[in-house]
């Protein structure tokens, strides 16, 4: 038996059988242009070192699923915010009560400076989300308190009263746990 011509489903394909790429090729131009701020933005959040390439990927499975939702005109940067907030939030909540051992394994050298770290880890993840994201802009982001009113969607006296709340939360932490070590 001879075989007379290949089956046409074996020829080469010139053009994609799936949609079309607009949408598609936009979200990856974000994913791009974004992927550092979103990076340092769970890291500021407090997801640890090892998690961090995971919270990202959280963020773009999440911004992806919910591309169709984004408002065209809107700006995305704050929309990534409010995502890798929220995967941070969920991030730090599975991992609250897993202790890091760094600072025993660290050379004494390094010992204080990672306790430096891990208590500045531990003093904002008491905090309430919604002051820890003002501290986060404000603090780290270098924003201001109307810039953070616009990312946020709040009034600018609220992010003033959130970040000076927050601080006070910050100081009476720090008090306590020094007082707990005495």
């Amino acid at each position: 038996m001879t075989k007379s011509e290949p089956s046409r489903q074996y020829e080469c394909v010139s053009e994609s059988d799936g949609p079309p790429r607009t949408k598609l090729d936009a979200f990856d131009a974000v994913y791009e242009r974004e992927f550092s701020y979103v990076w340092k933005t769970v890291g500021r959040f407090g997801v640890a070192s090892a998690d961090i390439a995971d919270a990202v990927h959280d963020v773009y499975v999440v911004a992806y699923r919910r591309w169709a939702e984004l408002e065209p005109g809107r700006p995305v940067r704050p929309w990534l915010f409010g995502i890798a907030r929220r995967v941070a939030a969920g991030k730090r909540r599975r991992a609250r009560d897993v202790l890091d051992d760094a600072v025993e394994r660290a050379s004494t050298g390094d010992a204080d400076r990672l306790a430096q770290r891990d208590l500045l880890w531990r003093l904002l993840s008491e905090l309430p989300d919604e002051r820890l994201e003002v501290v986060i802009l404000h603090d780290l982001e270098g924003l201001s308190g109307a810039d953070i009113a616009a990312v946020l969607g709040i009034s600018v006296n609220t992010v003033h009263s959130r970040l000076r709340l927050a601080r006070c939360d910050l100081a009476d932490t720090l008090a306590r746990l020094g007082e707990k070590k005495r």
